[in-house]
């Protein structure tokens, strides 16, 4: 490998295994041992700026956010890039979800996400086991800062309801399935490559000298993006084809990377 500047991480699926709610305390160590080596940890979700920075609590400060699919990046507190979606097409695209008997909307906003729970049940879900910073709102069609993600969450899985908001919508936005429950529309074209290019950017880091590790559909362009792309092995099977370096746990190949370095 060259010289690696930055290293990147899906978070659910990816650094997070198998259902597991919060992180292995060892990643926070490994985080502070790239800092030495100057190298930055950068935070790859669809996640929430203020769920990712709860997640990642003991080092918040010291890495960088690339949260939304790419609709929003930070460093330092300092929101470098944000997307911002159409917002005729955002209206209709909350309506239908809420319409949808199935589904419940979510809009996420810089430092809160917005709802209308149709069910109290969905509420708790988001704050206490997504914990999501949540603000309920008597009117999605009105929040007070533009629109950039919005999302549909189905309790009873998203893959049977994914092609018909395809059909409805992929020409105008982009429309992607976020894990088991949930469906992710951003502006048209933006995926999580465009925040990573913008925080590179921002950094003044070179893609070659960046690692990212992913699982989902939903990190093929920053995995076809970044240097040295890197799936798990219970990536899905087109990410598994796609990207043939695999890797069993985040944290070992973090500590693989290390001894290279310090080999050097």
């Amino acid at each position: 490998m060259k010289h690696i500047q930055l290293i990147a991480s899906d978070i659910d699926g990816t650094l997070l295994l198998n259902g597991v709610k919060t992180l292995d305390s060892e990643i926070f160590k490994l985080i502070h041992e790239l800092q030495e080596k100057g190298i930055v940890f950068m935070a790859a979700s669809g996640r929430e700026y203020t769920n990712l920075r709860n997640l990642f609590a003991p080092v918040a400060d010291d890495i960088a956010y690339l949260c939304l699919n790419g609709c929003l990046t930070f460093y330092h507190n300092e929101c470098i890039s944000k997307e911002i979606m159409d917002t005729t097409i955002a209206r209709k695209l909350i309506t239908t979800i809420q319409n949808d008997s199935n589904a419940e909307v979510l809009v996420s906003g810089e430092k809160t996400c917005y709802i209308t729970p149709k069910n109290q049940s969905y509420y708790e879900h988001l704050t206490t086991t997504v914990k999501n910073h949540v603000t309920v709102v008597d009117d999605l069609l009105n929040i007070p800062e533009p629109y950039t993600k919005i999302s549909a969450y189905f309790k009873n899985g998203v893959y049977e309801y994914y092609q018909d908001y395809v059909d409805m919508f992929n020409e105008k936005i982009t429309v992607q399935i976020g894990g088991k429950y949930w469906l992710d529309c951003a502006p048209k074209n933006v995926n999580k490559s465009t925040g990573f290019l913008k925080l590179l950017a921002y950094l003044n880091i070179p893609t070659e000298n960046t690692v990212m590790f992913g699982d989902n559909d939903n990190d093929k362009q920053i995995l076809q993006t970044c240097g040295y792309p890197i799936s798990m092995e219970t990536a899905v099977p087109s990410i598994y084809k796609l990207f043939p370096i695999h890797v069993n746990t985040v944290n070992e190949a973090i500590k693989d990377l290390l001894d290279i370095k310090n080999c050097k």
